[in-house]
């Protein structure tokens, strides 16, 4: 029953989180369009430099896992392949992300079962890279939460610590790589290896957090001290995205409507859904660009491939 149900739910959720912030936008459109707008060109140039930072990091991290199981993919064919992967998220099937990293890593000599367990093993350590963040500001996202705020930090370091363990890694690709009928490949990383790049993680979650709040800042006269709460704003509605990929691509809709609900502490609601939808639309826009620079220079020809 659940899975006739999905393909409906692929389309029907987005739409019905369109029809949501739609009707809010317009129910708020007087005061969305009195709103004091002030779009800042160099506010603007700052959050494309750190926002872009997404795409050279995580390929980086993704090289790096891939190195590790053997073979060996050049820096910038992994940032190629990683920005031509996210593009198709936005497809209707969840897997199409994961499947064009499979192919093109392929061609390179990389099992399908590296290619998707290094994959996933990434997602996995930006994940747990995108939790510090909003903990960190979990009193303002959750203020029920927020007397537990420093025992839930402790807490998850405890239990990160633990996860990022190389036996409990392999014994989570042990179980979930047979179901997909994939062949699996021991994770032989060193707990300090495996550390370090979830410490590139958190990096990166800085780098785009701050790439954000820049972004917000380049639209609405917000004060710098909320810098801290955007990106814990955008880190939750990511990790909800994330989570719910599989009834709607890329979760758009789904993330942009917790975006927007989170950034209305901040700005009224209707113009925070619209910087919410806003901010997808700009991340499209950069996907597009690095998508087009990283197929024309940055592509490298496979081993006995002329790139002509």
């Amino acid at each position: 029953m659940i899975r006739r149900l999905v393909p409906w739910l692929k389309w029907l959720v987005p739409l019905a989180a369109a029809f949501f912030i739609a009707r809010v936008v317009y129910r708020q459109w007087p005061a969305v369009r009195g709103f004091d707008w002030r779009l800042d060109p160099a506010y603007l140039a700052l959050s494309f430099l750190f926002t872009s930072t997404w795409y050279f990091i995580r390929g980086l991290v993704w090289r790096a896992i891939i190195q590790h199981f053997g073979p060996r993919l050049p820096y910038r064919e992994c940032v190629r392949i990683f920005v031509l992967g996210e593009l198709t998220r936005y497809v209707p099937g969840t897997v199409w992300q994961y499947l064009s990293r499979m192919y093109m890593a392929g061609r390179w000599g990389v099992p399908a079962a590296v290619a998707l367990q290094s994959a996933l093993m990434e997602l996995l350590l930006m994940a747990l890279a995108a939790a510090p963040l909003l903990l960190w500001h979990i009193d303002v996202v959750f203020p029920v939460l927020a007397r537990s705020q420093r025992a839930l930090l402790v807490v998850f370091l405890a239990a990160a610590l633990l996860l990022l363990q190389p036996a409990v890694l392999n014994r989570l690709a042990r179980l979930v790589l047979p179901r997909l009928r994939l062949e699996y490949a021991p994770i032989r990383m060193s707990y300090l290896t495996i550390c370090g790049l979830w410490a590139a993680c958190l990096g990166q979650w800085l780098l785009f957090g701050t790439g954000f709040a820049l972004f917000v800042r380049s639209l609405a006269p917000i004060p710098f001290h909320h810098a801290v709460e955007l990106a814990s704003n955008y880190a939750l509605s990511w990790l909800v995205g994330v989570a719910t990929s599989f009834v709607a691509p890329g979760g758009i809709g789904v993330r942009e409507g917790v975006l927007g609900v989170l950034l209305g502490k901040i700005l009224p609601i209707g113009m925070a859904l619209l910087i919410a939808v806003l901010s997808r639309l700009w991340l499209i826009v950069l996907e597009l660009f690095w998508a087009a620079v990283a197929q024309v220079y940055l592509r490298v020809p496979p081993p006995g491939e002329d790139l002509r």
